[in-house]
């Protein structure tokens, strides 16, 4: 299993349930996250479909991506968060995500 630096990944602005969040589909070496980023595994269905089912600490099978946000989500006694709406918006780095507000963007 290959495990990347957050700081040399590409990412896409994404909104989770009105929160936004940067998406990559690598796994993250947590030891490379900036301070004051929290990062949750994306975890795909059973069908490896794309259909993003669950947010969690670390995933370990249908790993479909990465996520860093500047507030953590609330997970549930299983240690999961299911979202109710989720999209992509736009490229953005993680000095840019920090840095700024982000304000809702279309692609």
């Amino acid at each position: 299993m290959a495990i990347f630096s957050a700081m040399k990944e590409g990412y896409l602005l994404a909104e989770i349930d009105g929160r936004s969040v940067l998406f990559t589909s690598m796994r993250l070496d947590r030891d490379t996250v900036p301070e004051g980023l929290f990062c949750y595994d994306i975890q795909d269905s059973a069908r490896l479909d794309g259909s993003f089912t669950a947010i969690n600490h670390f995933v370990d099978e249908n790993h479909l991506g990465t996520i860093l946000c500047k507030e953590p989500f609330p997970l549930d006694e299983t240690g999961s968060y299911i979202p109710k709406n989720w999209g992509l918006t736009r490229g953005m780095t993680i000095e840019e995500f920090r840095r700024n507000s982000v304000v809702q963007a279309t692609a």
